[in-house]
């Protein structure tokens, strides 16, 4: 006997195929949001972490710097260039010091790698009880060589000589343990590396190295510069604060549609 066997018409069909398209719609739509959700984290993560690292590096770098001492060399909205101390030393013997001849000082013996072209600070403290006339002597190192100390005659210790520049030190006397530091000229300001903007560095004429990003394009990186009393100046030497404002940028948008960035300010004391 056979029976009747009856299927899906196709009106439930298409009711099923409908709902299933629904489920998977809504499946997909969550999904994207998910999606979209992770990916506005992440760029608020990375833009915490790229702020934070630049303000790092700025802050470690300019609270050495010395406005007075004049360290600062070219300071704008967006850039800055400053004196470093790279290298210190101190001296163990001081020899043929004079106007026009030749200046060489022997270094104490460690781990310090003077070079030829560097520029370095040499104390002069002229008379011993005065200290309104002490200074700093800044000189080009001209020639590095090998010598000893006349208190360790059995240690070879490195030797700078001022081929030329021996005026420089008339005015004062350099004086045995006298210290030297080295420094180089520091521009920070902003850079784009494979399409991103960072937060740039660069000695003295050389090329620009991105340190940290990436950055908000032109606004990434700004400095204000504030004088003893707090108000904005635009003096070299009046500078006792640095205010930076780093911002970054990823050109994500969040579930609102508007740009994933963050931004940090920090308050730079300098050294005086």
């Amino acid at each position: 006997m056979m029976r009747d066997r009856k299927g899906f018409t196709l009106v439930e069909l298409l009711v099923v195929t409908v709902l299933g398209l629904l489920v998977v719609m809504a499946a997909l739509q969550i999904l994207i949001t998910n999606q979209r959700t992770y990916t506005a984290q992440n760029a608020v993560i990375t833009g915490q972490q790229s702020t934070r690292m630049a303000l790092e590096v700025l802050f470690t770098e300019l609270r050495l710097v010395s406005p007075e001492g004049g360290d600062i060399l070219m300071m704008s909205q967006d850039s800055l260039r400053v004196r470093m101390m790279r290298k210190f030393s101190r001296t163990c013997d001081v020899t043929a010091l004079g106007a026009g001849l030749p200046t060489m000082v022997i270094m104490d013996p460690g781990p310090v790698d003077f070079a030829v072209n560097d520029s370095v600070f040499i104390y002069a403290d002229n008379d011993e009880n005065d200290d309104d006339d002490d200074t700093w002597v800044i000189a080009e190192v001209s020639a590095v060589g090998a010598g000893v100390c006349p208190n360790a005659p059995l240690v070879a210790v490195p030797t700078l000589s001022f081929a030329s520049q021996g005026a420089l030190f008339v005015a004062d006397s350099v004086r045995l343990g006298a210290p030297v530091r080295s420094f180089t000229p520091v521009t920070f300001g902003l850079t784009t590396y494979s399409g991103d903007t960072y937060l740039g560095r660069r000695e003295r004429g050389g090329a620009w190295v991105p340190v940290a990003g990436p950055l908000q394009s032109g606004t990434g990186l700004e400095f204000v510069y504030r004088d003893a009393l707090g108000a904005v100046t635009n003096v070299p030497t009046d500078v006792r604060q640095i205010v930076v404002r780093v911002r970054s940028g990823s050109g994500v948008m969040n579930s609102l549609g508007q740009p994933v960035t963050d931004s940090i300010t920090a308050w730079v004391y300098t050294r005086n």
